[in-house]
């Protein structure tokens, strides 16, 4: 047992902690999202996904801004959605301890 905990501690002091380690090898992708007149949009539906590591989503905050964090390695299809404007859709290269920075302008569309 003893020599289990000190492999353990070993690989901790090493390695570093499980957090530590999945912090090191992922990226992230952040931006901000505004309308025609370059103001922020709040609440537009973002989702980012790739086909070898899987989607996620998220909706943008105060001021239009976005973040994905602890993203694997891959280009990812960035989708921008919100009632009442055009969809958008952006590729983003997501690097090790990489943040790509992904930031899109929606039009309206005519009712």
């Amino acid at each position: 047992m003893r020599k289990l905990l000190a492999g353990i501690v070993v690989c901790l002091t090493l390695f570093g902690s499980p957090a530590a380690v999945r912090a090191q090898v992922s990226g992230q992708i952040q931006g901000t999202v505004v309308d025609e007149e370059g103001k922020g949009l709040e609440g537009v539906e973002i989702e980012a996904s790739a086909a070898s590591v899987g989607s996620r989503t998220g909706k943008t905050g105060k001021e239009g801004r976005f973040r994905f964090v602890a993203l694997r390695p891959g280009v990812y299809k960035v989708t921008f959605t919100l009632a009442g404007h055009a969809d958008v859709q952006k590729n983003a290269t997501v690097r090790l301890d990489g943040a790509a920075t992904v930031n899109a302008k929606m039009f309206r569309v005519p009712v």
